[in-house]
């Protein structure tokens, strides 16, 4: 099982929503969402998307990025998946910055529902939370190896939860124009391994990273990130960035560079994602859709990507 994790900016849920009926009925995908925006309209339409193709996704309860604060906006996320349990299911994340006292006000918000865990730091009394966990409906657990130590891991496993393997693999540069010194990366190899490791599935952060930035600014060089398997199924990721890249001007014409080589590649490699059909047909257009869509074509590509990879290996 693959568990993207994402947050709640509009054109990730939009990402989800435009991926919708390949999520339906999907035992291969299960996303996560961590909401950041307290008004719930785009989160809300997207659910009743999901629904029309019976989908569903994980709704982190205590948001740690973004603008919900408070018991109050909180409680609204209880009360949506309370509305339409049939499609959200309740995860939350437990870190070094976790409150026990939090965290046991959430567990009582969720009054014993079905949870996935989000373990992505080690808090300071372990043995509290562990035992904190062993009375909670839990049935799958997101863990960061690197960050939650071996004992809480060991302790973890042993509650018999589904891990899943969660790792930021996409390699975050201050710069667009900065992916120029390292265009073609490897991404990871967790789908290859994972059930090897003990890991009923695996989870990242897609082709945007764990830092989570809600500034907007106009870049001096536009850069689109795609990934794809090489010849020994290795996941990599390509970064296209524009030829100019001295000023934040002609954002459209920067794009149609990058644009430009990105179909040079898919059609060499013979990709056929519904992303990448719609990136070719914004190179034949010339249309540029703005910042953020492309952004979450190069997420519906990746989930995509994995979806068939995981098919095929069925």
């Amino acid at each position: 099982m693959y568990m993207p994790y994402l947050r709640g900016k509009q054109f990730e849920l939009i990402a989800l929503r435009d991926l919708a009926d390949l999520l339906s009925r999907n035992e291969l995908i299960f996303p996560i969402v961590e909401p950041v925006n307290p008004t719930t309209v785009t989160l809300e339409k997207t659910i009743d998307v999901m629904r029309k193709h019976d989908a569903m996704f994980g709704l982190v309860v205590n948001p740690e990025v973004g603008n919900i604060k408070g018991e109050a906006e909180i409680e609204k996320l209880f009360k949506l998946i309370e509305k339409n349990a049939d499609v959200v299911k309740p995860a939350v994340i437990i870190n070094n910055k976790s409150s026990l006292e939090t965290i046991k006000w959430v567990f009582s918000k969720l009054n014993t529902k079905t949870t996935t865990l989000i373990l992505t730091g080690l808090p300071n009394n372990v043995e509290d939370f562990s035992g904190l966990l062993n009375q909670q409906k839990i049935n799958k657990a997101l863990v960061d190896e690197k960050n939650i130590g071996k004992r809480l891991l060991r302790q973890i496993r042993s509650n018999g939860y589904d891990l899943i393997l969660l790792a930021d693999h996409f390699n975050m540069q201050k710069r667009n124009v900065d992916y120029t010194n390292a265009e073609d990366e490897f991404f990871g190899d967790d789908h290859l391994f994972y059930d090897e490791e003990g890991y009923a599935g695996f989870s990242d952060y897609l082709t945007i990273g764990k830092e989570y930035s809600d500034t907007g600014f106009l870049p001096y060089a536009v850069t689109i990130h795609l990934t794809y398997f090489n010849d020994k199924e290795d996941l990599r990721i390509r970064h296209f960035v524009s030829d100019d890249v001295e000023d934040p001007s002609d954002i459209a014409g920067k794009f149609g560079q990058a644009l430009s080589k990105l179909v040079d590649f898919v059609e060499e490699r013979q990709v056929k994602t519904r992303a990448c059909k719609e990136f070719q047909r914004l190179n034949e257009e010339m249309s540029y859709p703005g910042l953020g869509s492309i952004k979450k074509l190069s997420l519906m590509h990746h989930i995509e990507l994995i979806h068939d990879f995981l098919k095929s290996k069925r």
